[in-house]
C-alpha cells in the first residue's frame, strides 16, 4: 500500500522537473534574440549619428564650394566691368589735349574783338559748339571735369602749383584753376593744376617735432 501511495507523487515531482526545465529552455532564446536586437538597434543608432556627421560635413564642402563659385563669379564679373571702363583710358587722355587746346582758343579771344568782327565770332561759335559737343561724348563715357574753383584743395584730385598769401580766403581753398582735371569713373585720369590760399607760413620741420610728440604722448597713454 505505501509503495503504490509514493509512486505517483514521485512520477509527480518528476513531471514538474521537466516542465520548469522545458520552459526555461524555451525563455533562453527569447532572451538571446532580445540581446540581438538591442545590440541591432544600437548598432544602427550609431551608424545614423555617422550618417548625420558625414552630412553635415557634406553640407558644409558644399556651401564652401558655392561661396567660393560666388567670389569667383563676382570677380569675374568686376574684371570685365573694369575692363570695359578703363580700355578706353590712354585714348581718353589723349582726348584731353584736344579739349585743353580748345579752351585755351576761347579764352584767349577778347570779347570786344569778337563784337568787331562777327566772321570771327562764328568761328569761335563753332569752335564752342564742337567744345560742347567733345565734353557731352566724354560725359558719355564717364569721363568727367575736375574745375575745383573755390573749392578746398583735395590731393588725390589737386596739383597745386603755387600758395598765395593775398588771395584774402581760407587756407587750403583753390583760388584759382590752371589746367582743369578729369577722371574716369573713380579712376583719375589727371589732377587739376590749382593755386591755393594761404594765409601764414608753416614751419615744416616744428610740424614733424610736434607732431612726434603728440604721438609719443598719445603711446605713454596707451601704457
Amino acid at each position: 500500500m505505501t509503495l503504490q501511495s509514493d509512486h505517483p507523487k514521485k512520477l509527480e515531482k518528476e513531471d514538474m522537473q521537466d516542465i520548469k526545465k522545458e520552459n526555461t529552455e524555451n525563455l533562453e532564446p527569447e532572451s538571446e534574440d532580445k540581446t540581438e536586437n538591442i545590440a541591432d538597434l544600437v548598432s544602427e543608432e550609431g551608424d545614423t549619428g555617422e550618417s548625420i556627421q558625414s552630412l553635415d560635413e557634406l553640407k558644409e564642402q558644399l556651401l564652401r564650394a558655392l561661396a567660393d563659385n560666388e567670389n569667383v563669379r563676382r570677380r569675374a564679373k568686376k574684371e570685365v566691368q573694369e575692363a570695359s571702363q578703363f580700355a578706353i583710358t590712354n585714348f581718353s587722355r589723349d582726348l584731353l589735349s584736344v579739349a585743353d587746346n580748345m579752351d585755351r582758343a576761347l579764352s584767349s579771344l577778347p570779347a570786344d574783338l569778337l563784337e568787331e568782327n562777327d566772321a570771327l565770332a562764328a568761328i569761335v561759335n563753332g569752335i564752342k559748339m564742337t567744345a560742347r559737343e567733345l565734353e557731352s561724348i566724354l560725359k558719355k563715357y564717364k569721363i568727367e571735369k575736375i574745375n575745383p574753383l573755390d573749392e578746398k584743395f583735395d590731393y588725390n584730385f589737386h596739383q597745386a602749383m603755387f600758395e598765395t598769401k593775398e588771395s584774402g580766403k581760407p587756407d587750403g581753398i583753390i583760388v584759382e584753376v590752371l589746367q582743369p582735371g578729369y577722371i574716369l569713373g573713380e579712376r583719375l585720369l589727371r589732377p587739376a593744376m590749382v593755386g591755393v590760399a594761404k594765409s601764414k607760413e608753416i614751419d615744416v620741420n616744428q610740424s614733424s617735432v610736434e607732431g612726434k610728440k603728440s604721438q609719443d604722448s598719445s603711446g605713454e597713454e596707451d601704457i
